[in-house]
């Protein structure tokens, strides 16, 4: 089953306040400061590589070479690490519905539930024109027709982030450092993701399609700022 966006998710919240979540202490999920800070100064490394060849994290994806076309998928079909099973792509929307600064953002999936079939919305990334990240934010069910996973199923998943296998591969390892980086922001959004839809959501609870509901929780995030805070922590 491939990943997808719905063409109408663009009838939604854009233009609303961004609503944050409170990061979680890393200490609480297992992940290490010394850890994170390392997977921040290898995607910054990253960055900082690809902007000396003239080129950045989405130019880096097939079939970008003539330009982006809004609402178009990129790769396509989405970027699949064959042996894990988590994927990615890339979109961006049309220029009066972005977030301002924003040109586009990466969706990442990781496999359904136990047994089951299908994927699941771990965290969209939104970057600028640069291809700095700007934005981590979550969906409702509709937006990519996931396969709907509590925070406290997926939110471990943050530790062990496994897109390596995808192609292009540099764009793929910078995601998976960009996860375990804001790994403790991830986790926070995905609770604060299913507060906002309410406690005991079932699977064909109305809520997962209604329309007014794209993002349930999202913040803005710098990864110099955040840099320098694990520095002086």
């Amino acid at each position: 089953m491939r990943a997808a966006i719905r063409r109408d998710e663009r009838a939604d919240e854009f233009g609303q306040p961004l609503r944050s979540a409170e990061p979680l202490r890393a200490a609480e999920i297992g992940v290490s400061r010394r850890r994170r800070a390392r997977a921040g100064y290898a995607a910054a490394a990253q960055i900082a590589a690809w902007a000396r060849a003239g080129t950045s994290a989405p130019a880096r994806l097939p079939g970008t070479a003539e330009g982006f076309a809004e609402w178009a998928q990129y790769p396509q079909p989405e970027a699949l690490d064959p042996v894990s099973g988590w994927r990615f792509f890339y979109h961006a929307h049309a220029v009066r519905e972005r977030l301002r600064a924003e040109h586009g953002h990466f969706h990442i999936f990781t496999p359904g539930p136990a047994g089951g079939m299908g994927f699941t919305h771990l965290i969209g990334i939104s970057v600028d024109v640069q291809g700095l990240p700007i934005r981590l934010f979550t969906t409702n069910r509709w937006v990519t027709d996931e396969a709907w996973q509590p925070a406290a199923a997926i939110g471990r998943r943050v530790l062990r982030p496994r897109l390596a296998g995808a192609s292009p591969g540099d764009v793929a390892c910078w995601l998976e450092n960009l996860v375990v980086l804001f790994a403790p922001d991830i986790v926070a959004l995905l609770y604060a993701r299913d507060a906002r839809m309410g406690s005991g959501i079932g699977p064909d609870d109305r809520r997962f399609e209604d329309r007014r509901l794209r993002i349930p929780s999202q913040t803005r995030f710098s990864l110099a700022a955040a840099l320098r805070r694990l520095a002086a922590a």
